[in-house]
């Protein structure tokens, strides 16, 4: 019920580059769901670094405790399952152009199962399916023209330990169903321009060509929650960012409604969708644009949004326990070297924060 927070909106959208040398799936045959493996105690990744260290991944106990380092890498992924943390490798170190783009680290110490290259790619994980199975990860070229045609959406099997490209274009949000299914919502528009038509379209590993959701072209950020899926209807702006509201589409069918309208300044996109609680009555949301990423969330049923401060300062938000009351956040690393923040947990309504990590950020977690 989470997808990645930082790989959205596009105003918002990294231009630091990937396509990935991807294999195909083995097969089109359709597969039955597994039941996901006994999960390991709630787990806790995060990032340290600074402005002159490489970024590393740190994996922890859900309330921080026992931290171990995994290895170089940026934006950590967390599985469902507990017993995987996925890591995207640019910029991880000196030499951001070489070797693998992508880590998937196992917490129990095994060596890092590494894909991609960087060399023509970088790759940034966005959605494990609930069974830690599937891993989305968003796919951006490094080539001077035809950016978008050559970037897109892939789906590692950690199964096979096979990549496929199941979209090509530029790629704004992906996110698995959250129970007994490995079906994939994702947003996708076929060029880099602001104007560009962007559509939601489902996907499920059997072989067969993506379907697509909606076809407004003005859809975006989706993330897939128990009773809906939660997305961004944007409307464009002359010489200023999109406006986002979110909205909500039942998965048993029917019309999508709007969910929030909040007021949106100039140079700021509004709510971006990340994660539902279990029960799907709450929602964590992003408020993004230039400058900006603060935390918000909404009510599903009333579509009441609040503004997350800590003493009185806007933090990041990163993760949505499964109950629905307790917030993940990052604290004072935006636009910072992941050491200059740190990751605290707080209540769904606000509070005092609960200190985890001291100097991180990039925090993800499968409280």
């Amino acid at each position: 019920m989470h997808s990645r927070g930082r790989y959205r909106g596009r105003a918002l959208v990294a231009t630091a580059g990937l396509v990935a040398c991807a294999a195909a799936m083995p097969s089109a045959r359709a597969e039955t769901p597994r039941s996901p493996p006994a999960p390991h105690p709630p787990q806790l990744a995060y990032v340290t670094g600074t402005a002159r260290s490489p970024l590393a991944v740190w994996v922890a106990q859900a309330d921080g405790s026992e931290p171990r380092r995994l290895g170089a890498g940026g934006e950590p992924l967390v599985s469902p399952d507990g017993q995987s943390v996925a890591a995207a490798l640019f910029g991880a170190s000196a030499n951001s152009e070489e070797g693998p783009s992508l880590a998937i680290y196992g917490i129990s110490g095994a060596r890092p199962r590494l894909f991609l290259s960087l060399a023509t790619a970088t790759a940034t994980p966005l959605a494990w399916s609930f069974d830690s199975r599937y891993l989305a990860v968003s796919l951006q070229s490094t080539a001077v023209t035809n950016i978008a045609k050559r970037s897109g959406l892939g789906v590692l099997d950690t199964l096979t330990g096979t990549v496929t490209t199941i979209a090509h274009g530029q790629i704004y949000g992906a996110s698995f169903a959250p129970e007994e299914s490995e079906e994939l919502v994702f947003a996708r528009a076929p060029s880099l321009l602001l104007s560009a038509p962007t559509n939601l379209y489902t996907w499920m590993p059997n072989g067969l060509a993506p379907r697509q959701l909606t076809h407004d072209g003005r859809s975006l950020n989706p993330v897939w929650g128990p009773r809906y899926i939660a997305y961004d209807r944007e409307r464009l702006r002359r010489n200023d960012a999109s406006v986002f509201q979110i909205w909500l589409s039942p998965t048993g069918g029917g019309r999508a409604r709007r969910l929030t309208d909040v007021r949106v300044p100039s140079l700021v996109s509004g709510l971006v969708p990340l994660a539902f609680s279990g029960s799907g009555s709450r929602l964590l949301a992003e408020y993004e644009g230039q400058d900006t990423s603060e935390a918000w969330t909404v009510g599903v049923a009333s579509g009441r949004t609040h503004h997350i401060t800590v003493r009185g300062q806007p933090v990041q938000g990163a993760g949505l326990s499964r109950d629905g009351a307790t917030l993940l956040i990052d604290e004072k690393g935006f636009e910072g070297p992941p050491s200059d923040g740190r990751v605290a947990t707080v209540p769904f309504a606000g509070g005092r924060p609960r200190v985890l990590v001291a100097h991180g950020s990039q925090a993800s977690w499968n409280r």
